[in-house]
């Protein structure tokens, strides 16, 4: 799918630019220097939610501390409305 198709004039289609995405990071370790356990703190930044949030998502059962269960979140639901930043964690 090209990008073209995405974006008219008129509207987004949603569903082609989630499809356009999941096609562009197949493959892409999105968060390379994150281990697979995660800390409450961790998850938060990774959703860009407070760590209440978090203590939330996992009760009922929406997520696991597991960046492979962030990473399946990210996909399916597609927070990708802000840049994250790691500078910390992933030193140049």
């Amino acid at each position: 799918m090209k990008s073209s198709e995405i974006i008219t004039e008129e509207n987004i289609d949603e569903n082609a630019a989630k499809d356009f995405l999941k096609a562009s990071y197949d493959g892409i370790d999105l968060f390379p220097c994150i281990p697979e356990t995660l800390t409450e703190t961790l998850a938060a930044t990774m959703l860009n939610v407070s760590e209440p949030t978090i203590q939330r998502m996992v009760q009922d059962g929406q997520i696991e501390l597991k960046k492979s269960a962030i990473l399946a979140y990210i996909n399916q639901k597609m927070l990708v409305n802000r840049p994250l930043n790691f500078t910390e964690i992933c030193p140049k």
